[in-house]
């Protein structure tokens, strides 16, 4: 009888010491020190608008290589439609590029495009 008493306050005495033991281990690792700095999270939002940006382009070049008509209705040609694109990147004031971005400038932007148009042999037009 006094065997199995003292066997089963071993048992929860070591199973406290373990869950102790882990607990102080957990609040070791989440002390600031050990946390990694938090993301600038405009940065990296621009960044995704940045990558969501680059994918439009090389969706709407790869419509043009199809021979697909411009994704506007007002029925423009594609040297139009991607002259249209450049007349906007440079307008003042258009928060573009946007801050953490590969862009450094509209000028960047206008750049990427004209790279991607190249890329798939089609015309970069301007």
């Amino acid at each position: 009888k006094g065997g199995r008493g003292t066997k089963m306050t071993m048992k929860f005495n070591s199973r406290v010491i373990c869950v102790s033991a882990l607990l102080i281990l957990l609040s070791f690792l989440t002390l600031p020190a050990y946390c990694k700095a938090a993301r600038d999270e405009t940065t990296y939002q621009n960044r995704l608008e940045a990558d969501a940006w680059k994918r439009r382009i090389e969706k709407n070049v790869e419509r043009q290589k199809a021979h697909e008509k411009p994704p506007v209705a007002a029925g423009l040609t594609w040297k139009e439609y991607w002259v249209s694109w450049y007349s906007f990147l440079r307008q003042p004031n258009r928060d573009i590029p946007w801050t953490g971005s590969e862009f450094k400038t509209s000028e960047d932007m206008i750049r990427y495009i004209k790279g991607r148009l190249k890329a798939h042999g089609l015309p970069t037009y301007e």
